[in-house]
């Protein structure tokens, strides 16, 4: 009879991945390229600690939902002469491009956690240039469309961070997130100036071509990807 002492413990790999992210936690809130941003507190703070990208007299992009960040990182890598911010609701996400800039010395990016809806707290009205969203989760079931990215109560919020000269850029390999999101941005006066059913068999700009993680899969896998950019 095998000793019960040896068996494998079924959930040891829970127990890992959980102290992985708490490794990874520990480390974001260290990193000098890192802030986090929670709900209710004052936005005073993390405004301040934003100045060096956000106070410099250069374009500002933002990456919203942003995952691990590549797609910003590989941008401010090609364009030291623009500032880059990439946000998402989790910081182990963030982290291995946070590392990797400071490795690097990639100094015009940043990364935040925080939740999508406070962006109007931590960012000036119209001092976004450019917002990027990169493959944002479909939310396909109907009662989760308030969460899409692209629903009218975030394109409220872009709006207002873009002002009038910025521009709104998204990318995804979901046909049908695209159309909707069409449709809620022509019935909410944004105008149209580039679209694409099959970004990378387009002329489109390589920047646009940078791919994310996701993208890199879908792409090997033949799956086209859809390509817009919006102004207000």
């Amino acid at each position: 009879m095998t000793d019960s002492t040896h068996k494998k413990d079924p959930f040891a790999h829970l127990v890992i991945s959980r102290k992985r992210k708490l490794y990874k936690f520990a480390n974001f809130d260290s990193y000098a390229n890192c802030f986090s941003y929670l709900r209710g507190e004052p936005p005073e703070q993390i405004q301040k600690s934003l100045q060096p990208w956000t106070h410099q007299d250069r374009p500002l992009v933002l990456e919203i939902a942003a995952g691990n960040a590549q797609f910003s990182l590989q941008l401010a890598k090609r364009h030291p002469e623009v500032n880059f911010i990439a946000v998402d609701i989790k910081s182990d996400r963030l982290y291995s491009s946070a590392r990797q800039a400071l490795a690097e010395g990639t100094a015009n990016i940043a990364f935040i956690r925080m939740n999508m809806l406070e962006l109007n707290k931590v960012f000036m009205p119209s001092s976004i240039d450019t917002i990027w969203l990169t493959f944002p989760d479909p939310f396909s079931r109907k009662r989760s469309v308030r969460r899409r990215l692209t629903h009218p109560q975030f394109l409220d919020i872009y709006s207002n961070l873009l002002g009038s000269t910025g521009d709104l850029k998204l990318k995804t390999d979901s046909r049908e997130l695209f159309l909707w999101s069409l449709e809620q941005l022509v019935a909410h006066k944004w105008r149209v100036k580039e679209l694409s059913f099959d970004l990378h068999e387009s002329v489109m700009p390589d920047d646009y071509k940078v791919m994310t993680y996701y993208e890199t899969r879908f792409t090997a896998e033949e799956v086209p990807i859809n390509y817009g950019t919006f102004s207000h």
